[in-house]
């Protein structure tokens, strides 16, 4: 028997079909829902941030950048002796 013959056949997967995009469409609009309120929970407390931990925090943030300035400065002069090194030696950046 095809599902054409069938009319309970075909109400079934109508209705298993429906009740799978009903489904779908609820998650998708209560996921959107919750992205929604934790972002305006997100921007709340960024407004109840006092100016002395905003202060604090980009002082945290700026010693961790630095920290990170002063190792790529670092590689780059361990790279230009490295490159300094086979100059003198005669490589000449030339792979043997």
């Amino acid at each position: 028997m095809s599902i054409r013959n069938s009319p309970l056949k075909f109400k079934r997967l109508v209705l298993s079909g429906a009740v799978t995009v009903i489904t779908i469409a609820g998650t998708l609009y209560g996921a959107g829902l919750k992205t929604e309120k934790e972002v305006a929970k997100q921007i709340q407390r960024s407004r109840e941030v006092t100016i002395d931990e905003r202060i604090a925090a980009l002082r945290d943030l700026r010693q961790n950048l630095v920290g990170k300035k002063d190792l790529v400065e670092k590689q780059i002069h361990d790279l230009d002796a490295k490159i300094e090194e086979r100059k003198q030696k005669g490589v000449d950046n030339k792979r043997v």
